[in-house]
């Protein structure tokens, strides 16, 4: 039997499936108990630092617009 496939569902590696199913199959909390159980066994994650000159060059690409203070003012008496 085939496996349902979603568009948005993020495809597994064939070997990982059957541990999927079985998560898949436990009651939430238990689930969430074997997740956080495997995430203290796993090393830290080591974050990754950008240069605040790189951070800098991105200044400008979005442009949500919009004054949070002067909204704010307008829905509260100065907040």
């Amino acid at each position: 039997m085939a496996s349902p496939k979603s568009s948005t569902a993020t495809q597994l590696p064939e070997r990982l499936e059957p541990l999927a199913r079985q998560l898949a199959e436990l009651d939430p909390s238990d689930r969430d108990l074997v997740i956080r159980y495997v995430r203290t066994l796993s090393p830290p994650r080591k974050l990754r630092g950008v240069p605040w000159e790189h951070l800098k060059k991105l200044e400008g690409v979005v442009s949500i617009g919009g004054n949070a203070v002067e909204e704010c003012k307008a829905l509260y008496d100065d907040c």
